[in-house]
């Protein structure tokens, strides 16, 4: 029914084309999601991941009765981490008859997705999307992104910055030369001014390069104390193999703002270790948040593996989608928009809610440091959280984001 799937050789799937046919007798017995995900390019690991969490979360609804009594079929499309392919399937999957869009590790492809949904007034639930624009200047009514931002990790990293390599540091910057990439490197760049430090170099690099020696020499050549690496996937995981060949790591610091589980275990801790990094979720939170716990048991159960915050972003997307659903006591978009304005929830954490005005989720952002090859256990076993930050305090003030979504129709 779903299409095919091919087994990639390190256990992920790549679903090359999945889509649903629901006949006319079947249609009021289901309600269709559109998962717009990332299944090659250089966040196709990311896509994998967030596709298994879907799906996961998908059956296991279905086995307790559905939405509202109606049984969730899903569409897929590949993203291919580009806004143009991202729009068009969107436009696609809403005219197959979609009630909810999610998916995508772009924040370039959820800033598409979204213009489509807020034209087409279906709901869309980014995934994972890091981007301040994306609830800012690109924020609309009918989106929402559970996903913290660049304005939160940088506020969430800046203290931990000034007091592990001193207030008068000085700095260089490799970043991914998108929406996702600028904003993050502004976000840094305004924390670390104010702070009293000092940026030697800021070098915009290509999405999907391949090589970053000739960037990664002029970082060499500009001797910076700490070098902030602003890529993601399969970027992030060539550009600090070959900051770690060219032994950038004997003469500066190395932090990642956003890290992502499989960005970080094709590299092992030979190559993470010491690393300084954020993420919005890992999964060594199991041990102290049930929800959390739930969530990587049943994950492991079926998939044999640790989920990333890729997956859990979908996993929380699926999941109060469906109990907002259930509140508003309708698929229809605009009442399924209220119902998730303002509302808390403890699917991962504690208390995390959408924020009304915005629709920012907020929650903590937490520090972490790559594990040495003797303190991991596994593969998935590379970070200890070293810090958290409550998600209030990270979040945009109305000042900061002056965003103003559109009436609600």
């Amino acid at each position: 029914m779903f299409g095919a799937m091919v087994t990639l050789g390190r256990t992920l799937f790549l679903v090359l084309l999945m889509s649903v046919f629901v006949s006319p007798l079947h249609a009021a017995e289901t309600v269709m999601v559109g998962l717009n995900v990332p299944l090659s390019g250089s966040y196709a690991r990311q896509g994998e991941d967030q596709l298994k969490a879907y799906t996961l979360a998908i059956d296991l609804l279905n086995d307790k009765g559905g939405i509202l009594g109606k049984k969730i079929v899903y569409a897929v499309r590949d993203t291919r981490t580009d806004p143009v392919v991202a729009k068009a399937n969107t436009y696609e999957l809403i005219e197959q008859g979609a009630q909810l869009i999610t998916g995508g590790a772009s924040s370039a492809v959820a800033i598409a997705q979204a213009e489509v949904c807020q034209e087409k007034k279906v709901l869309f639930l980014a995934g994972l999307s890091h981007s301040n624009a994306t609830t800012g200047s690109h924020g609309h009514r009918y989106s929402f992104r559970w996903y913290n931002n660049g304005h939160q990790t940088a506020k969430a990293m800046s203290s931990v910055l000034v007091e592990k390599y001193g207030k008068d540091a000085t700095y260089a910057f490799l970043y991914a030369d998108y929406n996702w990439g600028q904003t993050v490197q502004q976000s840094f760049e305004k924390v670390i001014l104010k702070d009293g430090g000092k940026i030697v170099l800021n070098l915009p690099t290509k999405l999907g390069e391949k090589s970053f020696i000739s960037a990664l020499v002029k970082v060499k050549k500009a001797q910076p104390d700490v070098l902030v690496m602003i890529h993601f996937g399969e970027d992030m995981i060539n550009s600090l193999k070959q900051a770690t060949l060219l032994k950038l790591r004997d003469k500066m610091a190395i932090v990642v703002p956003l890290m992502e589980l499989h960005m970080a275990q094709p590299l092992g801790p030979e190559i993470m270790e010491g690393v300084m990094t954020s993420m919005c979720w890992y999964h060594s939170l199991a041990d102290r948040f049930e929800g959390s716990r739930n969530f990587v048991t049943l994950f492991e159960e079926r998939y044999h593996k640790k989920p990333g915050n890729s997956a859990a972003t979908a996993w929380v997307n699926m999941f109060q989608y469906a109990d907002a659903v259930e509140r508003a006591g309708s698929f229809a978009g605009n009442t399924v928009v209220k119902a998730l304005e303002g509302h808390h929830f403890t699917l991962l954490g504690a208390d995390e809610y959408w924020r009304d005005w915005d629709h920012q989720g907020i929650h903590p952002t937490y520090i972490a440091v790559g594990k040495s090859p003797a303190e991991s256990k596994d593969e998935w076993d590379l970070f200890t959280i070293v810090g958290e930050k409550d998600g209030d305090f990270l979040a945009r003030t109305r000042e900061e984001n002056p965003v103003k979504l559109e009436p609600l129709e």
